[in-house]
Formats: structure tokens, sequence, C-alpha cells
């Protein structure tokens, strides 16, 4: 285990130990393979798991691949791979694939498995199709499978994973599928459209080049040192950013503030045993600290600091039926209204699918309806209720053509044939909202 404490040591990339493991891969490998097999999380540093999945990927190490697969679907490895799960860990897959998918499969069928994961599987089967290593044909045939025998039954990111390996395989007979997933709510419309779909689909079809908003999404894993040289967590710490009295969030930011963490654990009871969850207790403290705190047996009682939640906060409910005090709603912090909106939803015990994403979109709403009529989501607001739906349902009307405004943004700042969007301008956006109706937002 020396290696993976080796990997695991340094707070940026481990460039050395990296080096020096690639220096000696034939001795070094199985030792990562046997690390990642049998150490349950918080034996070893997380942080050498971490490398040790991405150097086998670099590798392309193909005895690697089943080990790799059985760790996907660990409890905990969310902890571990944190933003890769999205962003490499689909390359890392295709890097080391021998030939047979249904290590692949079992990962995508596994509903204990982490759902960006899964569906960042079907990404691994689509660069392996380009690269001309998976039969289309066998392929064709899993997706068909998956639309019958995918669980959940319900939105999850499995989905989003399976209709774009539909589109960008150019897959035409099973665009009426991928209508149905939609219609039926497997796909989430505040993650993608179907018309995004159809966009994919009619661009892999004209035999064209993927949209270039997709980066090296569809690229072979390379270097590990030069892959990881451009993440945050990599890069020497900055110094805390303190706001400025008065300061309040730009209702047009992209999303609002957010422990960039927030999908790893957030929710869960504090390791430290305070009964607290990890959010409001230790995330985010020194790992000296961290540490300190693991080692010490003086455990705090879980309600010695209950009384204290709410001091100061200028809101401390949310019901999206009753407008909040515009002044108390921009007075309070992004974290904050973020917090009781997913509060609301738990209490009247309504499923949000991904908690965090959708009080996300919520806050933003929110938040420009605050601006009063500096902005015409009030009176689109207004109008809506007007027509029949209530405040919370107009919300959500308004939240799905933001999140189709902001993924059409994303793809055009993406693309190297699209001008950059320009700030401030938000004419698009407001037209699609001139255009929405309670009709249309219950049909579509």
């Amino acid at each position: 285990m020396d290696i993976i404490r080796q990997l695991g040591s340094s707070e940026g990339i481990p460039a050395e130990a990296i080096r020096a493991a690639t220096a000696d891969r034939a001795t070094v490998t199985p030792l990562l393979v046997d690390a990642l097999e049998k150490c349950e999380p918080g034996e070893v540093e997380e942080r050498g798991l971490f490398f040790a999945f991405h150097l086998l990927g670099q590798w392309r190490e193909k005895s690697a691949y089943r080990p790799l697969a059985r760790f996907l679907r660990r409890p905990g490895v969310d902890r571990i791979l944190g933003d890769a799960i999205t962003s490499t860990c689909h390359r890392v897959m295709a890097n080391v694939f021998d030939g047979d998918p249904n290590p692949i499969y079992e990962v995508i069928r596994d509903t204990e498995a982490d759902e960006f994961l899964r569906g960042r599987m079907f990404d691994s089967l689509v660069l392996l199709a380009f690269r001309g290593e998976f039969d289309r044909t066998e392929l064709a045939g899993f997706l068909r499978a998956s639309f019958d025998e995918l669980r959940p039954r319900d939105y999850s990111m499995v989905w989003d994973g399976w209709q774009r390996a539909v589109a960008l395989l150019a897959m035409d007979e099973f665009e009426p599928l991928v209508r149905k997933a939609f219609e039926s709510g497997f796909i989430d419309p505040m993650v993608t459209s179907f018309k995004h779909f159809r966009d994919d689909l009619r661009r892999a079809r004209a035999g064209g080049p993927l949209d270039s908003w997709y980066g090296s999404d569809y690229e072979p894993f390379g270097d590990v040192i030069d892959e990881m040289s451009t993440w945050a967590g990599f890069q020497p710490k900055q110094p805390a950013y303190q706001a400025a009295d008065g300061w309040r969030p730009d209702p047009w930011s992209g999303m609002p503030a957010r422990n960039p963490f927030r999908d790893v654990g957030r929710n869960d009871p504090c390791p430290c045993g305070s009964g607290k969850k990890f959010k409001k207790c230790c995330l985010g403290k020194p790992e000296a600290e961290l540490r300190a705190i693991a080692a010490s047996d003086d455990v705090f009682e879980a309600d010695e600091f209950e009384d204290f939640d709410d001091i100061d906060k200028p809101i401390g409910d949310y019901d999206p039926l009753v407008e909040p005090d515009p002044d108390d709603w921009r007075a309070a912090d992004e974290q904050q209204r973020i917090d009781v909106i997913e509060r609301y939803h738990r209490r009247e015990g309504i499923d949000m699918g991904r908690s965090g994403l959708h009080a996300t979109v919520h806050a933003i709403v929110e938040n420009q309806i605050a601006e009063g009529d500096e902005l015409p989501i009030r009176r689109t607001l207004s109008r809506l209720m007007a027509e029949g739906l209530d405040r919370h349902e107009a919300i959500h009307a308004i939240g799905s053509v933001l999140v189709g405004y902001i993924n059409d943004l994303v793809r055009k700042a993406k693309s190297e044939t699209s001008p950059a969007p320009q700030p401030g301008n938000n004419a698009a956006y407001f037209a699609e909202l001139e255009q929405l109706t309670a009709e249309s937002w219950r049909s579509g």
C-alpha cells in the first residue's frame, strides 16, 4: 500500500510518484489493481486510489478492466473519484476495455451504482464504437434492450447517458423510444431536452463531427499529469473569499454559489459523530483539523448548537405557493435559499430526484422574481397563474425554459463555430418566456 500513500501524499498532482510508478509499471500495476480491489474507503488515502484508477487508464492496462468495473460499483466510490465520475471515468474504462462489454453492462444495470457513473458508461460504449473496438450491431441491441430493462423507471442520469448514445451513434430507429422516455419523465428536462437530442441525432446522421462543446469527452484518456493539470482541485489553495457588506448574487449567474463538492455526501451524517449533516459540520475544515476530530473521543452532541441554526437568517422557511419577501430573499445567502427550498420539498414528501439541481433552479427563478419589474419574470409568473397554474407550478414552468436557455448558452460557449453569448443579452430567454403558456407547459 506504500504506492497508494505515495500517490495520495500531495495536495496537488503527485508528479514524482506518478513518474516513478510509470517507470516501474510492470511491478506497480498489480499493486494498484490489488489496492482498488481490496481497500475500503478510509483505509488508505482516497486521493491515492483516485490516481491509481487513472494511471491504469493511462497505461491502457487490459488486466485492470474487470477489477475497475467492480470498483465502480462499490459503495463510496463517488467519494474517491469525485468529479472524475462525470469527466474521465468513461474514458478510462474505454482505455482498459478487453473486448467483453459485460462488465460495463453490469455497471449500467446496477441500480445501487452512482446514477451519473451509470450514465457515463454508455459514453464508454460510444467511445469504443467510434474507435471501431465494439460492434455497433451488438451495441444497438443493448440500447434497445435497455429501454425495457433499465431501472429506475423514473428520471435518472442513466437515462441521459442512454439517449446520448442513441443520438451520437445516429440510431434513428430508436428516436420514438427516446421521445417516449422524455414523455415518461425518465430524462430530466433540467438536464437536457428532446430538441437537443434531435440536434445531436441530425448531426450524427449527416456524418458531421461531434459538436465541439463535447470537448475531449470522446477522446482516449491520456497522460494523468497533463489531464489533471487544469483541475481546480489540484491547484494551489487561494485565500477564502470574503464577501463585501451589501453584496448579493447576480440573478443571472449560471448557478448559485455552492460548495463544489456538494454531491459528495453533503447530506450524510458527519463522520465526526456530531449527529449533524456533513454540510452543517465538518465540510470545508482543514485536513489536519479533520484528522484531529477523527482521533478524538470528545464528540459534540447533535443538539448542542441546534438553537443557533437560524440566528440572523433573513428567511427561516419557504413555501413556493407564497411569495417570499423580496428584501429578505435577496438578503439571504445563496446556500440558505437552496437549503430552505430543499427542506420544503422534503417536508411535503415531494420527490425531486437530484434535489440539489432542482432546488438550484428554484432559487434562480426566485432570485429573478425578487428583482421585481427590472426583469419580465414576475410578469410571466403572474400571467401563468392567471392561466390556472399555482405559484409552484409556474416556477417549474419558468425553470424549464431557464434550463433550456442555459443549456443553449453552454453549447454555444463551447462551440468553435458559434459566437460567444454576450453578457446581459438575454433576449432569447425573455422571448421564450413570452411564448410560454400554462397549456404548453402542461403538454410539454
